[in-house]
């Protein structure tokens, strides 16, 4: 115990010392402070517990402290190590204080950070000097500069439901061109009810532009599902020049469904959700090293995925991110939901690493926000999009399960989200399983399924517009 106290006073004293330490010192904090934890990691009662690892993960991705190589190979103990850094060097807070504070603590404080930054409320330099209490206190006073709450209505919320009211003010506000496009399927270049030159139905299409410049290959890709029998689907490729006339290539697989695609490494990474077993759902992965191995259903590598959080579904899978130089070595972070209890689909993320081993978290951060906005029912597939240098997400949510009048549309950052009112022509009001494209030149093709409740006759099915940023 002696020795332990000893180790302890050392450290805090080095840490009090360089309290005012650079960014290019970060490295060398952090070591100090994994020698600090595995010395008094018995006597910590702050440390959280295994389910919150990904309340950490997805705040050191969001506040771009972490890289999805580093999150995949780091322990649960080494984010949180890396976190009580990075806070201790952007507030006022002191190491002890922040060991004394469990995950989620650490998780949603840093995003207090990340919004009075983004927000452009505080300054880097400003938000250092402020201590947690600090950085509450900045979000209530604008909470209540913005909404209808009283400051002592927004003192009795937490930390997570203050963040909640601010962002939803302020997502609305500084995306307020963006969203208005996505609003405009009225206007903009539109497609209803797409169908390939099979007369199958595109379910859930998913784009990808080629780039491809060899004689007689399309400009564009995409993979979709249409109902093959009555409780399966069969995932296709079609190709087109237009995005609105589509024709078919070849099967991607039966019992499969809700893909999605990206070129990279010159060829095509491939994720979609499977069913071998009816009712019982996984994510697969294939990469195929070029266009023609896609067009004849050749890949190179092939990953199924074992299940997370849920014993019967995981699905919905979204291609977020990708890294490393080839598909061999590579670190992919997807996006994907996960049948919470067997009640309603609940989001998830996971990085894939070199096509064999995969590591998943539920996104609590996510669930928390999406259902705190009124939205009861599952929580669905998602589609991201790089806009001005910054990550965007489309997301489905459902006010309640069972009711498929009820699907919408929500846009935000990955993390928090503003509801899309989408118009159409003929006043259409359910909309699911979102997808969006970059075309170039600030352009982008948007897709969505709309169901029959809720839709109108000729509006029914894949829907896609056109949408210039």
């Amino acid at each position: 115990m002696k020795y332990r106290l000893i180790m302890f006073l050392v450290v805090i004293f080095s840490f009090i010392s360089c309290s005012e330490v650079e960014e290019s010192n970060f490295d060398e904090k952090e070591a100090n402070l994994m020698t600090f934890t595995a010395v008094s990691a018995s006597n910590n009662s702050g440390g959280g517990s295994a389910s919150d690892e990904g309340i950490i993960a997805k705040a050191l991705y969001v506040n771009n402290w972490k890289s999805i190589i580093d999150l995949k190979n780091s322990s649960h103990n080494d984010m949180r190590n890396s976190l009580i850094v990075a806070l201790n060097n952007k507030s006022s807070e002191s190491i002890s204080f922040l060991q004394s504070k469990n995950d989620a603590e650490l998780a949603w404080a840093s995003l207090m950070y990340r919004f009075l930054k983004d927000a452009g409320i505080k300054t880097e330099t400003q938000l250092a000097a402020m201590s947690f209490d600090d950085y509450r206190n900045a979000i209530i006073s604008e909470n209540a500069l913005k909404t209808s709450n009283t400051i002592p209505t927004l003192q009795a919320y937490d930390n997570k439901k203050n963040l909640n009211i601010a962002y939803g003010w302020w997502l609305p506000s500084s995306n307020s061109s963006e969203i208005s496009e996505l609003n405009d399927a009225t206007n903009n270049t539109k497609y209803f009810e797409l169908k390939d030159n099979q007369n199958k139905t595109m379910d859930v299409l998913r784009i990808v532009k080629t780039g491809e410049t060899a004689l007689g290959t399309y400009a564009y890709l995409g993979v979709y599902h249409s109902q093959v029998t009555a409780n399966s689907f069969q995932l296709r490729l079609a190709g087109s020049d237009d995005l609105q006339t589509w024709t078919f290539i070849t099967s991607l697989g039966n019992r499969s469904h809700q893909g999605d695609i990206k070129k990279v490494w010159g060829g095509y990474l491939l994720v979609n959700e499977e069913d071998s077993v009816e009712g019982s759902n996984n994510i697969r992965a294939r990469y195929y090293p070029s266009y023609t191995n896609l067009l004849s259903n050749i890949s190179a590598n092939n990953y199924v995925f074992p299940r997370y959080y849920s014993s019967s579904a995981n699905g919905t899978p979204d291609i977020r991110e990708i890294s490393g130089a080839s598909a061999g070595s590579s670190y992919i972070l997807i996006g994907y939901h996960y049948y919470e209890n067997n009640d309603v689909d609940q989001q998830g993320f996971g990085i894939l690493k070199n096509f064999s081993d995969w590591r998943a978290w539920e996104d609590d951060i996510v669930n928390y926000n999406v259902i705190e906005m009124g939205f009861n029912g599952n929580l669905g597939g998602r589609s991201s999009y790089d806009s001005n240098g910054k990550k965007k997400v489309l997301l489905e949510a459902q006010k309640e399960k069972f009711q498929w009048q009820d699907w919408r549309l929500l846009l935000g950052d990955g993390t928090f989200y503003s509801e899309l009112s989408i118009s159409t022509p003929l006043g259409s009001t359910s909309f699911a399983n979102p997808g969006i494209v970059g075309l170039g030149n600030g352009e982008f093709a948007v897709t969505s399924f709309l169901p029959t409740e809720g839709n109108q006759l000729g509006e029914i099915g894949t829907l896609l517009y056109k949408v210039q940023f």
